[in-house]
């Protein structure tokens, strides 16, 4: 396969990973939800991934300068655990966010 196709279809040394994150919130009021989600969405992009989905069901990636790395499955699994109001964290393994996510 050419590497112009390669690229096209994200394959190869053009693969993203990613990693799902599920876990329990506990909160009072939308106005706490409001600020956690201000929080997790600072930690997640002051280590330069993105997040998609919901609150406290999501997918993460790196931006586009990097691969995401275990390392940084292990930062957001860290971040998450010193939250009080975050319980039963879920924390799926490095899969190909174009081809292997919903597999």
């Amino acid at each position: 396969m050419k590497k112009r196709l390669r690229k096209k279809l994200r394959l190869r040394e053009f693969q993203e990973v990613g990693f799902s994150v599920k876990f329990d919130l506990k909160l009072p009021d939308s106005k706490a939800e409001d600020d956690f989600g201000d929080r997790l969405i600072n930690a997640i992009e002051s280590n330069h991934l993105l997040l998609g989905g919901g609150l406290n069901d999501f997918f993460v990636q790196s931006d586009s300068s990097r691969k995401t790395s275990e390392t940084d499955r292990q930062a957001v699994e860290a971040w998450l655990q010193q939250q009080p109001e975050v319980a039963a964290i879920t924390i799926g393994p490095l899969v190909d966010a174009w081809y292997g996510f919903f597999n």
